[in-house]
This record gives structure tokens, sequence and C-alpha cells, in this order.
């Protein structure tokens, strides 16, 4: 039987929206916030002495969307919201305003408890795109390798083991064997748990 009490440090990784619901979709996001919320807060009230802390990547997407649905939960909780963000800098090319764009960013981050900086901590040159891609791949690493367990945004009819294409799948196989993963199906929005020694 899995000890939920022990799991106190949470990731988060999936998709960018252009792979999700597009950059309009607020509807669909809303629900899937609402999904990851409900998730959370059942991590909230399991009695423990430590509080529950939240790692996002700070990218568009799940990462944003976690973050939010963190955020909400500090109302009635103690908890610790912690972005990882790959590089300074990340959101360059994104629109200034609207669903993720810079100027969501640049709150999430003003609101977070916590920022790391990822290719600081791992000495990664990101001058190139080669070492900004390079960066994003670590960034995913670190959050794991400081989690206890780790939440995955990936469709339960596709194996993320198999999936040379995807970012959160390369994650997810990274967290496997190291952390329990549980998945959120995009579209369901269905759970499965994965215990660590699977």
């Amino acid at each position: 039987m899995t000890d939920f009490s022990t799991m106190r440090t949470i990731c988060f990784a999936g998709p960018r929206p252009n792979k999700l619901y597009g950059y309009k979709n607020k509807e669909k996001y809303q629900k899937l916030v609402d999904c990851i919320h409900d998730f959370l807060r059942g991590f909230c009230r399991i009695e423990s002495d430590e509080i529950l802390t939240v790692i996002t990547g700070g990218a568009q997407g799940i990462d944003q969307l976690a973050f939010w649905a963190a955020n909400s939960l500090k109302k009635e909780y103690s908890l610790k919201n912690e972005v990882y963000i790959p590089f300074v800098g990340q959101e360059e090319l994104w629109n200034e305003t609207g669903l993720f764009g810079k100027k969501e960013y640049r709150k999430m981050k003003s609101m977070s408890d916590k920022i790391v900086d990822v290719s600081k901590i791992r000495t990664l040159d990101v001058s190139t795109n080669d070492g900004k891609i390079k960066a994003l791949l670590e960034r995913n690493k670190e959050m794991v390798d400081n989690s206890q367990m780790i939440v995955g945004l990936y469709p339960l009819n596709k194996d993320f083991t198999k999936d040379r294409n995807s970012g959160t799948a390369s994650c997810l196989r990274y967290a496997k064997g190291k952390i329990p993963i549980c998945l959120i199906d995009p579209e369901s929005h269905l759970i499965e748990f994965h215990p660590c020694n699977e």
C-alpha cells in the first residue's frame, strides 16, 4: 500500500499549449486547473508534519496551470509553490498578454515562494539554441530530483516509455524507478498511479 503522507513535494510535467488545447481555449484549461486543484487538495488534507511543496517549470501549459491551481489552495492550506526555470529569458518569444503570456509569467514568478534557475545550479551555457534545449531537459531532471512524486499530463492510451517525441515522456522516463508517477489524461482527466517500484 502506498503511503501518500510521505509525498510532500510534487512536481508537474506536461505538453505546451500547441500540443494541448491551443492558446485560446480557456474553458478546457479551466477544467484541467479544477482537476489539478482537486488532486492537490487531497494531498493538502493528508496529515503530515511537512507542508506540501509544488514544483513547476514555469513553461506555458501544464506548468503554469499547476502553479495557479496550487496558488489558489494557499487560501485554505499551507503550501509552497516553487518555480524551476530552465534559464532566465525562457519567455522571450511568448506573446506579451493573453493566455500563457509574458505578463502572466511575470505575475506567477512574483507570487512564487522560490525560483530556481537551473542553468545556474547546473552551470549550463544557454547562449545557443542547443544550450537552451539542454536547459529545458535539465530543468525537468532537477524537478524530479527534488520531488517525491511527479504528476504528468499524458494520454493514458500511450506508453511514455516508448514515446521519443515528447519532452513530457522524456521527463516521465527519467522519473520512472526514482519516484512514483501519477498520470492525468488530458482529455478525460482520469488519473492513473504508478508506484515507484512498478
